[in-house]
């Protein structure tokens, strides 16, 4: 019997969760990349080294009441930060219907996570440390058979496909795709297994490739402009995890496989 009231309660609770670590996520995208502590000193504005207070530091609220600007010196605050947040925190709810078991939901919810970060260091210095994704692979592909989200072949064959795929690319684009994308789709494989992956591969590429014209064409982006790719990586893996199986079943109807 389900509980719809429940479930929305759970999946409210997981949003909440998911803002306080989207604003960590934050955090993390910042000081890894500049090998800062992530724990001290306690959070301030990086421009003037205003000490933030707990109510500068609540998740989305504090960038609206403070209308994206630092309370001190009154520079702006980057849209990223509560936009990282906000969907760190709709990602937290999702792992909710993903997962199968209450240890799923945690793995899933872990996973999204990791992206975040991905994308937050992305963002910010457009790498992605090895600091994280080299000890991400082992954590997600443990935690992914030992909670049954993929069986041990799948996610052994997902890791390495996943790897092998975007490699393939950095060297076929003389490193313009980098290294630190493949390495990030060791974890992805390790969740997704080698088809979603693909998938996910795919529809990043394609999302990268249209919102990168549109940038080009509204004079936003500079022919041969190097633009962080990661964002468009988590757009994809979203999308193959949501929608990954109906759309690997059009694709085979498509072409008369199904």
């Amino acid at each position: 019997m389900q509980y719809p009231a429940v479930t929305w309660l759970v999946a409210a609770l997981l949003f909440a969760y998911g803002l306080v670590f989207g604003s960590f996520a934050n955090v993390v995208a910042y000081r890894v990349p500049r090998h800062e502590s992530v724990v001290r000193p306690r959070s301030h504005c990086v421009h003037c080294q205003h000490t933030l207070s707990w109510w500068e530091l609540l998740p989305v609220l504090s960038w609206l009441v403070l209308r994206g600007r630092c309370r001190k010196c009154r520079m702006p605050i980057a849209v990223r930060y509560p936009l990282l947040e906000l969907l760190t925190g709709v990602l937290f709810a999702s792992a909710w219907w993903q997962g199968h078991t209450i240890a799923q939901v945690v793995v899933w919810a872990v996973f999204w996570m990791y992206i975040m970060m991905a994308v937050g260091t992305d963002l910010a210095a457009m790498i992605v440390p090895n600091v994280l994704s080299l000890p991400a692979a082992v954590v997600f592909l443990c935690a992914s058979v030992l909670t049954h989200i993929q069986p041990w072949p799948n996610a052994a064959i997902g890791l390495v496909v996943g790897f092998a795929m975007v490699f393939l690319v950095h060297l076929l684009s003389g490193g313009r795709m980098g290294l630190g994308d493949a390495k990030l789709y060791l974890a992805v494989g390790a969740m997704l297994g080698p088809w979603l992956s693909l998938l996910s591969f795919v529809l990043a590429c394609i999302f990268g490739s249209l919102i990168g014209f549109g940038l080009r064409l509204y004079g936003r982006l500079k022919v041969g402009q190097f633009v962080p790719f990661v964002p468009f990586i988590a757009l994809g893996v979203m999308t193959a995890v949501w929608y990954g199986q109906a759309l690997l079943h059009l694709y085979m109807r498509l072409v008369g496989l199904a």
